[in-house]
């Protein structure tokens, strides 16, 4: 038998545990275990680095990150924590060197800093936090600074914010000395800029907003984003409410995919240009109920998506060659799931 391994981050404010493993058997094209890893509270975003784990974690009124060893058999063991902060994370992202660790809080607009011990996997210290400003036009969900996802750039020169309360892209320098704001994109007022994914080369990046439900072309150089074209991630007669999710590109870099919860659904487009314009395949329905987070193999055949309401995991086989998705299956589950990530 043939298989991949992964883990799932989910939120616990019901069934849900904290953090799940997945087994999918690529012969059979099934998923064969969803098992619970490691029981945490709010892990609702975990990230690898080499044979290390770093996940979200909320206790009472202290909030952080935690760091766990990969074990040879796919289970999790504590190094330890950091949880000097209130506010719990939406997202975080290991820097390639493993030394940093940034963090989204979307409640405040924050972005937190971490020091790591690469040898050890230890979270060493809370460095600095950077803290956004500012409105937008939707009264409701942009009522202040909401700061969704952060990430080193390609270049490993910068760590770029997206904050869907202000309509902004946001790049930082970061280090030992903490944050510092050195470039802004306001992009249309309203959009929601909630995650992004830059291709291979680094030259482009593809902002998912949740407002809109837009993916936005971005042409990116040494710090500085500029807006190219957007294309609209669900069918142009659907009027009933839908958030975008998630974006992720195929590991060859020849389509991307991008999640709608409401109109539950997976977006798919082929890459053009060289990066620089994208091209509609196919909309497809997930099977599930607001489809949070999903990711691609590195073999490039199989999509899995969690849904965060029924807790459904959707398998999903890839045609390398069109983009196309077909579902295999969506009979397990992984409650609240929100996260997925391929080991």
């Amino acid at each position: 038998m043939s298989e991949i391994k992964g883990f799932i981050g989910s939120y616990t404010k019901q069934d849900g545990k904290g953090i799940y493993s997945f087994t999918i058997d690529t012969e059979e094209k099934k998923i064969r275990t969803v098992e619970t890893a490691y029981e945490v509270p709010a892990s609702t975003y975990v990230i690898q680095h080499n044979d290390k784990l770093y996940g979200i974690k909320k206790v009472d009124d202290k909030a952080g990150v935690q760091s766990y060893q990969i074990k040879e058999d796919g289970s999790l063991e504590v190094i330890n924590d950091n949880l000097s902060s209130i506010d719990s994370a939406c997202h975080i992202w290991v820097t390639k060197d493993g030394k940093y660790l940034l963090e989204a809080v979307y409640g405040p607009g924050l972005v937190r800093l971490y020091k790591l011990d690469p040898a050890t996997g230890e979270v060493l210290e809370l460095i600095d936090i950077a803290e956004q400003e500012g409105t937008g036009p939707n009264t409701d969900r942009q009522d202040h600074a909401h700061t969704h996802y952060v990430q080193e750039t390609p270049d490993g020169k910068y760590a770029v914010a997206v904050d869907l309360g202000t309509d902004e892209v946001i790049t930082f320098t970061f280090g030992d000395n903490g944050l510092k704001r050195v470039h802004t994109l306001n992009v249309e007022p309203g959009m929601g800029p909630r995650h992004l994914i830059f291709n291979d080369k680094g030259n482009y990046a593809y902002l998912f907003t949740e407002l809109s439900n837009e993916v936005v072309v971005l042409k990116y150089d040494d710090g500085v984003f500029e807006m190219l074209s957007k294309y609209s991630t669900i069918p142009e007669d659907f009027t009933e409410n839908t958030q975008g999710a998630a974006v992720r590109l195929s590991h060859d870099g020849k389509f991307l995919y991008a999640s709608n919860r409401g109109h539950q659904s997976l977006a798919v487009f082929r890459v053009l240009n060289e990066g620089e314009q994208l091209e509609l395949v196919e909309i497809v329905s997930t099977g599930g109920d607001w489809p949070r987070d999903f990711n691609i193999d590195a073999s490039d055949r199989f999509l899995l998506c969690a849904h965060e309401v029924d807790g459904v995991l959707s398998l999903f086989e890839r045609d390398t060659e069109t983009g196309r998705l077909t579902l295999l299956e969506n009979d397990k589950r992984a409650p609240e799931g929100v996260c997925v990530q391929f080991l």
